[in-house]
């Protein structure tokens, strides 16, 4: 018997240091803050990309900045930048909704938040597994990204046949999502996933009875805040029940609520805003959430607009700016230079040299200034070579290079220890059978 334990601690340390080999590359999501309550804090990083192996680049692309967990008290200002006009949430608010799940589409509202987002620029499925390390990373660190539904971190780069990660269609590709169309290309709901994630959601409608899939709470809103993104920008009206893509507007709602936006999610919304040029709406002011159903927008719940707080008492565009009232005399010298003198309630904005905090400052006036202090003048919104994008215009297609060809199948990706734990386990019985044979032919000997 003695032989049979010698022989079985060493099948179990050979197994430990296979699973330590396979998992080296995974490491737990991190906790720490970023600290930042108004977009003056948060400090940018621009990457320009270079992939020779799909043949396409990008400048200044926005690194994620944010921190999970960390409820986004403010509107970035690539976000304040993106809401001009009549895409301002004072008219956008006040326009008509649906009164319940089904009747949204087609209402005033429905076709101004579409409208918003419908920036059409070119979708491609390949290059998003080569943008998610600076969409999905945390804290400006690119060399890692962070897995869906685990939350844990693979490294940055695609790693072929996609052992590390794939991407997960939260709007699923048999439900009106194909990875060969235009929605299904869509970065803002394609999340990098371990293949295990993937697969174990399948196209399962998420939910909390039976039957649907029910994520980790720390996603929540996240999936709900996609889920609405892809309802509206596509028009996949299909939404509801085990056949659409969640159990109910309840539930939806719930989780909106339940799972605030955090600055990660702002943070992604900056950076995919620098690849694609729009934004998910619903991150920016999950408020529409429930003024596109015709229901009453929760005081209590905390947005990065701040307009919740607001409902019902009048709207404040920029959320956390503070309001004084004072004579404010000012110069603003941008591509024109002027001087305005107003008695006044609003916002100007100041964006500082794209390697440093922008800056924000609140005046009195009856409309928005935006002042610029750098050479290159940037309207708000970086992106490709530096030009300025206003009213979520998109960024010019042909600088986002050719098509390529997609050979991954991520639902059916096989990760390294779902052929190691399998063959693990058979050589454990085996040796344990042949040990324990052996062992009664010495003893009958």
């Amino acid at each position: 018997m003695k032989q049979f334990a010698k022989r079985s601690i060493s099948i179990v340390v050979v197994l430990m240091l296979l699973f330590v080999m396979c998992f080296t590359n995974v490491s737990a999501a991190p906790t720490t803050a970023t600290g930042y309550t108004k977009a003056s804090d948060v400090v940018y990083k621009y990457v320009d990309t270079q992939d020779t192996k799909w043949t396409y680049k990008i400048n200044d692309v926005i690194v994620n900045w944010g921190a999970r967990g960390e409820d986004c008290v403010f509107l970035s200002k690539y976000a304040t930048a993106y809401y001009t006009g009549n895409n301002t949430y004072d008219k956008l608010s006040k326009l008509k909704g649906g009164t319940t799940q089904t009747n949204s589409p087609g209402t005033a509202l429905f076709e101004a938040l579409h409208t918003v987002m419908d920036v059409n620029f070119g979708h491609n499925y390949d290059k998003t597994r080569s943008m998610y390390q600076y969409t999905d990373c945390v804290s400006n660190d690119n060399s890692k990204l962070l897995l869906f539904y685990k939350s844990t971190f693979v490294g940055g780069e695609w790693v072929s046949g996609g052992t590390t990660f794939n991407r997960e269609h939260l709007w699923p590709q048999s439900k009106g999502c194909n990875k060969d169309t235009p929605a299904g290309a869509d970065m803002v709901s394609l999340r990098p996933a371990s293949p295990s994630g993937n697969s174990s959601r399948g196209n399962t409608a998420f939910g909390e009875s039976g039957g649907y899939y029910k994520p980790t709470d720390d996603v929540k809103g996240d999936i709900a805040r996609s889920l609405l993104y892809t309802y509206v920008r596509w028009e996949k009206t299909s939404m509801w029940g085990t056949s659409g893509v969640i159990e109910n507007l309840n539930i939806l709602l719930k989780w909106m609520e339940q799972d605030p936006v955090d600055t990660w999610e702002m943070g992604r919304n900056d950076a995919i805003q620098s690849i694609t040029g729009n934004r998910n709406v619903f991150i920016d002011y999950p408020e529409y959430a429930w003024l596109l159903f015709g229901k009453s927008v929760p005081k209590n719940m905390t947005t990065p607009s701040g307009e919740a707080k607001n409902s019902g008492s009048g709207n404040n565009q920029g959320g956390n700016t503070s309001t004084n009232t004072s004579t404010n005399t000012s110069t603003n010298t941008s591509t024109n230079t002027s001087t305005n003198t107003s008695t006044n309630t609003s916002t100007n904005t100041s964006t500082g040299n794209n390697n440093s905090k922008p800056t924000a400052n609140s005046s009195v006036n009856g409309g928005t200034n935006s002042t610029t202090d750098n050479s290159s003048t940037e309207s708000g919104v970086g992106g490709i070579d530096n030009k300025p994008q206003n009213e979520g215009k998109p960024f010019d297609p042909s600088q986002l290079g050719g098509s390529t060809v997609q050979t991954e199948e991520e639902e059916f990706t096989i990760e390294a220890w779902m052929i190691i734990v399998p063959v693990a386990a058979v050589i454990v019985i085996a040796a344990a059978i042949a040990a324990f044979v052996i062992n009664r032919k010495k003893e009958e000997k």
